[in-house]
């Protein structure tokens, strides 16, 4: 009986064992974001009209949380650990919303529908990745952005931003920091055209 007994003991601490090795890593999820940079202001006066960020599309490679990373053309990686804290195709839209509250062009932004906006700013996200290459490494962007009036198919304003930018080490911080400031570049540029056109 007290064989019986040390046998089950034995067999349950065995599989506790087993499942502490052979069973997920222990090591935490790590979430990073592309968070909205300085930039010069665009605009001194608001212009009373309300304009919606409307929530970018993106392509279905890159529509998860797990941020992405390359090491040739022809392959396409996820970190299991380094994760977006939200979608990208949410995380570029909010800090669109964002830039455009910091560039004072318009006197409302808005994310959701408050009534009829004047204006609309469109986006798609073909790529957000990590480019590793040989010892080298690059985030990269490329975002279309389509500004127009409601109601209108043809855009005001419309431009496909395409870049890389080096990284200084491999790892998702920098890539989150690297992108964060491509994103900024884009907007200010978007910004500057857009308020010309308004």
């Amino acid at each position: 009986m007290k064989a019986n007994r040390f046998l089950a003991v034995a067999a349950l601490l065995s599989a506790f064992t087993l499942t502490g090795c052979l069973g997920g890593s222990t090591e935490p999820s790590r979430y990073y974001t592309v968070s909205a940079e300085s930039i010069s202001l665009v605009s001194s006066a608001a212009i009373d009209a309300r304009i919606q960020v409307r929530k970018f599309t993106i392509d279905p490679s890159y529509q998860r949380s797990n941020i992405v990373y390359r090491e040739s053309a022809y392959d396409f990686k996820f970190y299991d650990l380094d994760l977006w804290a939200t979608r990208p195709e949410q995380m570029l839209t909010q800090v669109a919303s964002e830039y455009l509250v910091k560039s004072n062009i318009f006197k409302s932004v808005d994310l959701k529908p408050m009534g009829k906006p004047d204006y609309e700013l469109l986006g798609n996200v073909n790529a957000i990745e990590e480019i590793d290459e040989g010892s080298s490494q690059y985030a990269h962007l490329a975002v279309q952005l389509t500004f127009r009036k409601v109601g209108e198919e043809s855009p005001l304003w419309e431009k496909r931003y395409d870049e890389r930018a080096s990284m200084n080490k491999r790892d998702a911080h920098s890539a989150a920091e690297a992108l964060s400031k491509l994103y900024g570049k884009f907007m200010q540029d978007a910004l500057e055209n857009i308020a010309r056109v308004k």
